[in-house]
């Protein structure tokens, strides 16, 4: 490596930081990260710890390569070698990241990548056999995170649970269920289902959309502090479902994930609005250890493409409401 290539290692290295401080200072006076896109906030709400101690890591680990490197051109090729070695940690680092996206959060965070593109031209700048290896420990930390299986619990950190994606909640005395429904403001067969939800209940419900809303007039809606609409699509994405509504009931044994629009509005009718509920839900024949039971049905929205106005105007085909599909 040229003396021309280790000077600019510095300088960029010097100048990632400037970055990685300037998101500091966005997180101190904002409260929040400076996302870039959407991703950026899936993979926020997935860490473990807050986005300040990862910046600050981030911080310290461009000041070090940027010193190292400085030092290096005068003190010898010792404190070069461990400077290449630190170099070769980011990508690793870089790389457990990069999978995560891929395989959990199934999004990418635009600000992680161009720091993962910044320590690449490093490892670049620092010969072609530094390049190879980064390469090398990419493709293997790619490799191997494509072999292993990520199962729900990886959806929430510790600071995330489903309530963190509800809009607002509807309280009633004496609620006999409490339900969570996942909706669109866009979708016609959520539309109905809310409608559906006008009048006394004897069931708390807790709104949690898909995306931003922009108003909600539902009477009786109580708003939350704050919400996260990625959130509810990264669990029903993590859950293997793809359309809504879809009304989550939290029971004894565990959930019960309704979905359709004329479901939905059925086990409303029969469980919300009579003094004594009755037992839509049938239970029988089933596994207690089945934390989680799925019951569908026709009239649904994607979560990806809009209902055209043909599938809006079919009748949902009547399926028996004890059908249902253990989710694991």
């Amino acid at each position: 490596m040229t003396e021309r290539n280790s000077k600019l290692i510095s300088a960029i290295s010097f100048a990632a930081s400037i970055l990685v401080l300037i998101q500091i200072l966005v997180i101190l006076f904002r409260g929040e990260a400076a996302c870039l896109n959407q991703g950026c906030k899936i993979v926020e709400n997935l860490m473990a710890i807050p986005p300040l101690y990862f910046n600050l890591v981030g911080l310290c680990y461009f000041q070090a390569v940027c010193w190292l490197f400085f030092l290096a051109r005068r003190k010898g090729p010792r404190l070069m070698d461990l400077a290449r070695l630190f170099l070769l940690t980011g990508v690793a680092v870089e790389s457990v990241l990069i999978a995560y996206q891929i395989y959990v959060a199934e999004a990418f965070c635009a600000y992680c990548l161009i720091l993962f593109a910044i320590v690449l031209l490093l490892n670049a700048l620092a010969g072609w056999k530094q390049f190879i290896a980064g390469i090398s420990i990419l493709a293997g930390v790619i490799l191997i995170s494509a072999m292993l299986s990520y199962g729900p619990t990886a959806l929430l950190s510790k600071q995330q649970t489903i309530n963190s994606g509800t809009y607002g909640t509807r309280t009633c005395l004496n609620p006999q269920k409490e339900l969570y429904l996942f909706f669109s403001a866009d979708c016609p067969h959520c539309k109905n289902v809310l409608q559906a939800l006008e009048g006394c209940s004897s069931c708390n419900f807790h709104f949690n959309p898909i995306e931003k809303l922009a108003d909600f007039d539902l009477n009786g809606t109580v708003r939350t502090a704050s919400y996260d609409p990625e959130l509810n699509k990264l669990l029903l994405k993590v859950l293997g479902i793809d359309s809504i509504p879809v009304l989550l009931e939290k029971n004894q044994s565990g959930f019960s994930l309704i979905k359709g629009e004329k479901q939905i509005i059925h086990y409303i009718q029969q469980t919300c609005y009579l003094a004594d509920p009755l037992l839509y839900l049938n239970s029988e024949g089933q596994s207690s250890q089945e934390p989680i039971s799925v019951f569908s049905e026709t009239g649904e929205c994607s979560l990806n493409i809009e209902c055209d106005k043909e599938e809006q105007q079919k009748v949902p085909a009547e399926k028996s409401p004890e059908e249902s599909v253990p989710t694991h």
